[in-house]
């Protein structure tokens, strides 16, 4: 019966021998696979490409770029110009007739030209390049720091899956212990039902106390198939985290965990967020401050133009200069927006400094109370090993009846379940603090 005591201790998945110590190192090659196969994590992904690709368009943007285009008209009738050149030429040409007794200068009638070009085309390619361009650069950095934005969104994602992976995988160990205390707890009942059984053949004992036993080991069944279904359904949970069919090739040895005054308190990805769109904020004011600053670009067209489709080619150079002058103050209340934008994130950001030294202070105060209560029952343990091994003695002996035996087993169920639950307290409060403060490696 001893033995099947410490049967019921080796049962809980750490024993509170000492302060428990491990590296969050250990759970990295589990998150990789929840952070392979999680399909938000893919769509962040597919984000971040996206602003990789915005970031080379901006870069894209320095070089030239040439377009084709061609236009072809047909027009009748509109605005039209008279041109006189018969009343212009023809008295002169009559009086060279005269001159010369002959017929060499004809008379010519007045021109009517309609200003529509009718069977007209125009076909040209276009090259075009920024020369001064200001907004170039900044565009270029906005993309730069967008990019990385987008990063931290992904290793802030990232920090969460793992921290919802060590849960669900505490969680898994923690009913598959629950159940191994059921089934410790149905053998020493079956055990007290033998020696029950024999007293009663040996007429000292009655027939309610097998009753009675038979009734705890029918409610110690109705528990286990509980705890069965709730162990199936944390494997379920733990499946889904990482995005696998079978989680039970995964194991991983729990003999300690890390001494958190040792640990290293890193910056949260949500501060560097707000440090990051600060930063952005930065450059949308530093390209305001860019306002009056002039743009200038080149252009080339090369083609032909004609009437009724015959090849008269041409080539046109041109520079373009742009320069703001006057705005109504549209941009100054810009900036006056953007800097105010500024100070509230500046704000902001204090705030959440401070809410995450909170939040590792709680942590860490949590985690430490959370182990201390788990050290606490190894005396309780053994004290009700203890209790549990004397009654059944004098039980055995006659010295004592069956309601003192069930209270004594009951006891020992409760106390162990109990102490299950304060380890896996001990481990989620570990894992709370893991990710309050950090401390598990992003890739």
């Amino acid at each position: 019966m001893k033995n099947q005591l410490v049967f019921i201790c080796s049962q809980i998945f750490f024993l509170v021998s000492g302060y428990p110590k491990i590296f969050s190192q250990e759970f990295l090659p589990m998150v990789q696979i929840a952070w392979e196969n999680n399909h938000l994590l893919k769509a962040k992904h597919f984000q971040l490409n996206s602003a990789s690709f915005a970031l080379q368009e901006a870069k894209a943007l320095y070089g030239p770029s040439v377009m084709f285009a061609t236009q072809y008209t047909l027009a009748e009738g509109g605005r039209s110009i008279d041109f006189p050149v018969g009343d212009l030429l023809n008295p002169v040409y009559g009086t060279l007739n005269q001159l010369t007794n002959s017929t060499v200068f004809p008379q010519i009638n007045n021109v009517n030209t309609q200003l529509l070009p009718n069977n007209f085309y125009d076909a040209r390619f276009r090259i075009s390049q920024p020369i001064y361009y200001p907004d170039l650069v900044i565009n270029k950095k906005l993309k730069t720091e967008s990019l990385y934005l987008k990063e931290l969104e992904i290793k802030a994602f990232k920090r969460q899956i793992s921290k919802d992976v060590m849960l669900a995988y505490f969680q898994s160990i923690t009913s598959k212990n629950v159940i191994d205390i059921y089934l410790a707890t149905d053998t020493l009942l079956s055990e007290a039902k033998r020696t029950t059984q024999s007293m009663i053949r040996n007429g000292t004992s009655l027939p309610s106390s097998l009753s009675r036993i038979e009734t705890q080991i029918a409610a110690i069944e109705a528990q286990k198939i509980e705890a069965s279904s709730n162990h199936r359904n944390a494997l379920r949970y733990l499946q889904f985290t990482l995005g696998v069919k079978d989680s039970s090739v995964w194991h991983i040895e729990l003999p300690e965990v890390p001494d958190i005054s040792n640990s290293n308190i890193l910056q949260r990805e949500e501060v560097a967020q707000i440090n990051q769109g600060i930063k952005m904020l930065h450059l949308a004011n530093e390209k305001e401050d860019q306002f009056y600053l002039p743009k200038i670009g080149a252009q080339l067209d090369f083609g032909s133009q004609a009437f009724d489709f015959g090849f008269d080619p041409y080539i046109l150079v041109g520079l373009n200069l742009e320069i703001n002058i006057y705005d109504n103050k549209k941009h100054k209340y810009r900036k006056e927006a953007i800097k105010s934008d500024i100070q509230a994130s500046e704000a902001q950001k204090n705030e959440i400094e401070e809410q995450m030294n909170l939040m590792i202070s709680v942590a860490a105060e949590n985690l430490r109370s959370a182990i201390a209560q788990a050290k606490t029952y190894r005396t309780r343990i053994n004290a009700v090993s203890k209790i549990y091994n004397e009654v059944f003695r004098k039980y055995k002996e006659g010295s004592a009846n069956y309601l003192e035996l069930m209270d004594a087993q009951s006891q020992v169920t409760q106390v162990n379940l109990q102490f299950v639950i304060a380890q896996n307290n001990a481990w989620v409060k570990w894992a709370e603090y893991v990710y309050v403060t950090a401390a598990f490696p992003i890739n």
